[in-house]
């Protein structure tokens, strides 16, 4: 993977390439990209865990509030799911709906779509017992969505980003270049894309010094392609990020790009290039005024903790059960506290609705 991106640097015509093509390099290059290698990444034996790693409940309450949408006449028997990682959430919420909403899940269309050549071959062994599945490997192949929902967990912190720094009383961009000995550094150069300058001036990032920001440059061409597939309906997006006002805490002014391997947080992004995975935490004020420029209403946005109380996971607890920690029983109560408990995984997560063509 270094070679790949010397040979970018080489190749820019500029002796550097932008932290978006760094980022888009290590993650996914079409042979070495670190999404696309045919490892495991999510779990105890990859590099980093998500919500759908507990257990099945987390699967089970979302397809319980699906179910409850088409009952009430809200949107059609259509959910898809973007960046479906290993399958588990996909098996979880489709054995729910089999077994406990058998009409809806007769005429329930699952789409799943995922870059990752890799983890759509895990998506179809995990859940060949679903015939109503159909995979893609870009939003762009998608048909028209009349009346559906579509939903993503940890999708926008993946996206590449670029890198701004506040130094020197300007903005400006770091950029990935390369000394004498080859070794990858950063430099700074002069902000080139307005942009940028329009970013940090909406969201009201006024600089000090050393402040780093993560632009999420992908961001708007992920949530238009998401925005024109669907006619009417509902984005849920789980992920983890800040408000503008979070992001000026002064603990966060280094910004949030860093790396996890072996289940270790690595700050040094230059480490185990296409071996590990590459995360920013998502800028939820610009995601909701994405929605306000393309005629979509923000909802509901609240911690993924108080979403799931919300949406009734307290139904799911087992009352008087075995306290023997092998039986399902107990495990599953242990799953929901896990994600209930103040503090724990859900509170590092946020849940966002918006919705389109209801008013």
């Amino acid at each position: 993977m270094k070679k790949i991106i010397l040979n970018a640097i080489q190749k820019s015509g500029k002796n550097y390439i932008t932290y978006e093509e760094f980022i888009s390099l290590c993650l996914y290059h079409s042979d070495k990209g670190y999404y696309q290698k045919s490892d495991t990444k999510i779990g105890r034996k990859g590099d980093f865990y998500t919500t759908s790693s507990v257990g099945t409940v987390y699967g089970e309450v979302i397809a319980s509030v699906f179910c409850r949408l088409i009952k009430n006449e809200v949107i059609d028997p259509i959910f898809i799911e973007v960046g479906a990682g290993n399958g588990r959430f996909a098996n979880s919420f489709l054995t729910y709906c089999k077994k406990n909403e058998p009409t809806i899940y007769a005429n329930l269309e699952y789409r799943i779509v995922d870059e990752s050549k890799y983890h759509r071959s895990l998506q179809m062994k995990a859940l060949l017992q679903h015939t109503n599945v159909s995979y893609y490997s870009s939003i762009s192949d998608l048909s028209k969505i009349q009346n559906g929902l579509i939903f993503s967990n940890e999708l926008f912190d993946a996206l590449p980003v670029r890198v701004v720094e506040f130094c020197q009383n300007k903005w400006q961009e770091v950029v990935i270049s390369y000394n004498e000995t080859n070794d990858l550094i950063e430099k700074f150069i002069e902000i080139e894309n307005d942009s940028t300058f329009e970013f940090l001036k909406y969201h009201h990032f006024s600089g000090k010094h050393g402040q780093r920001v993560e632009i999420p440059i992908a961001m708007e061409s992920v949530f238009k392609g998401l925005n024109q597939v669907l006619d009417h309906g509902i984005i849920m997006t789980v992920d983890y990020g800040f408000t503008k006002d979070e992001w000026n805490a002064p603990h966060r002014v280094k910004g949030s790009l860093r790396g996890y391997h072996q289940h270790e947080m690595k700050t040094n992004v230059f480490e185990f290039l296409g071996e590990m995975d590459l995360t920013t935490h998502i800028h939820w004020d610009e995601l909701r005024r994405l929605a306000d420029m393309n005629h979509l209403e923000n909802l509901y946005f609240h911690s993924q903790r108080q979403a799931l109380i919300d949406f009734g996971i307290l139904n799911w607890l087992v009352q008087h059960a075995s306290m023997n920690p092998f039986s399902d029983e107990y495990k599953n109560n242990r799953a929901i506290q896990s994600l209930i408990m103040p503090g724990g995984i859900s509170d590092s997560f946020q849940l966002l609705l918006q919705i389109k063509g209801f008013f």
